[in-house]
């Protein structure tokens, strides 16, 4: 669905390399890489991040349009955080003078690098959150959560968020086509109370959802805990990646 972010569901022979990587490896260097980058100064590492990310999400196969449109979002608070650290950080040498409604804004050294770097660590660290989404199936994100010890009632929940909150919004595009054949939406209360009833429907009808799927999952045995799906050994090769891009990342930290 347009303007929701999923994780990738790819699954199989399909998946290259970076995509069938053991979620428990990805999940490690996801936590070491943004643990470095809030602790990095400057904007070399976040900047690396960001390229290194971009290069791995083509690799994985995800196309690179899709990583940049989400990454508007983060470059939008980049740019954010740049413009007020000017405002907001008044130190180091007068580096320019702007003319703004009247008001002379001071631009000084220190407000730029600050900017700067607080920017770049933003971009840095979604990129990273991203690859990691784009290319890990959601179960193999559980399965990492669930081998490190992330208690299984919030991993239940999650699993079942995901994959209800789909069919919220196919309930509510359903809601809202008809409603529209019957001209709702015309007008501005038209529009307020087309908005009230599908929110009163979508409130019914998922725990009306809500109650059904219990009932299903209490006749196929479910007694308070999912069935699992066993855990293996991490392979060679999830072991080869991981110290190589432990390497990398500590390459990249001694020449930040």
């Amino acid at each position: 669905m347009s303007g929701i972010h999923q994780f990738t569901d790819i699954q199989g022979e399909r998946r290259r390399l970076l995509v069938a990587l053991d979620g428990r490896v990805k999940l490690l260097l996801m936590l070491l890489a943004l643990g470095l980058n809030l602790a990095a100064g400057g904007v070399r590492f976040p900047l690396a991040l960001l390229v290194i990310s971009l290069l791995a999400v083509t690799a994985s196969g995800v196309r690179v349009r899709s990583f940049l449109l989400r990454m508007m979002v983060p470059f939008t608070l980049a740019v954010i955080a740049f413009v007020t650290q000017l405002f907001w950080y008044p130190e180091g040498a007068l580096v320019q003078t702007l003319p703004l409604f009247g008001y002379d804004v001071l631009i000084y050294q220190g407000a730029l690098a600050r900017g700067l770097e607080l920017g770049c660590r933003i971009l840095g660290g979604m990129s990273v959150l991203l690859f990691f989404s784009l290319t890990t199936p959601l179960l193999e994100l559980m399965r990492a959560a669930h081998f490190f010890r992330c208690p299984s009632v919030l991993v239940e929940l999650a699993l079942i968020m995901y994959r209800y909150i789909f069919l919220m919004f196919e309930e509510a595009s359903r809601i809202r086509s008809a409603q529209k054949s019957r001209l709702g939406y015309a007008g501005f209360r038209n529009t307020l109370r087309s908005v009230s009833t599908l929110g009163g429907m979508l409130i019914l009808r998922s725990y009306d959802r809500a109650e059904r799927s219990f009932a299903a999952m209490r006749c196929r045995g479910y007694r308070g805990v999912m069935t699992a799906v066993a855990l293996t050994r991490i392979k060679s090769l999830d072991w080869g990646v991981l110290l190589s891009a432990i390497g990398i990342l500590t390459t990249l930290w001694v020449m930040r």
